[in-house]
C-alpha cells in the first residue's frame, strides 16, 4: 500500500525500508538503514515521518517495553513478543481478529479495530533454555 500522506524522497525511503523488513524495527533501526542511501537524513526526520505514517494509518506503531516499534503490514494480524529476547513476530490468524471484533458487543462503544499482542517465549529462546549447553 502506498502511504496517503504527502510523499517526499525521505518518506518513500523510510516507508520502503519498513516495508522490506519483518522485524518491527525501532526508529533508530530505520534511521541506521535509511541513512545508507540518504546520509544527510536526521533521526528527528525519521521519527517525524514514522509518526506521520502511523497517524495516517499507513503503518502500525507498537509500544513494546516503553519503546515504539513499527510495522508496515497494516492487515489484520496479531503480534507475539518474546519475553526473553524482545523479538516481535507477526502472527497471521485472521480468525482471531475477526472473533475479537465480532464478540466486542457494547451499547456504549463501537470498535473499529483491535490489536492483540501475545507474550511468551520464541522458538530460539525456548531452545536455548531447554538445551543450555548448545552455545
Amino acid at each position: 500500500m502506498i502511504p496517503t500522506i504527502k510523499l517526499t524522497t525521505q518518506k518513500i525511503k523510510i516507508f520502503d525500508q519498513l516495508r522490506n523488513t519483518d522485524n518491527h524495527p525501532t526508529a533508530e533501526q530505520v534511521y541506521n538503514a535509511v541513512r545508507r542511501d540518504l546520509p544527510t537524513i536526521s533521526l528527528a526526520t525519521v521519527y517525524r515521518n514514522l509518526n506521520a505514517l502511523a497517524e495516517d494509518g499507513d503503518v502500525l506503531r507498537l509500544e513494546v517495553n516503553k519503546e515504539f516499534r513499527f510495522d508496515a503490514d497494516i492487515s489484520p494480524h496479531q503480534h507475539g513478543i518474546c519475553k526473553s529476547c524482545g523479538d516481535i513476530f507477526g502472527v497471521f490468524h485472521r480468525h482471531i481478529t475477526e472473533h475479537a471484533m465480532e464478540n466486542m458487543k457494547s451499547e456504549d462503544f463501537e470498535p473499529h479495530s483491535v490489536r492483540i499482542i501475545f507474550h511468551g517465549v520464541c522458538r530460539g529462546c525456548k531452545g536455548k533454555k531447554e538445551n543450555p549447553s548448545a552455545d
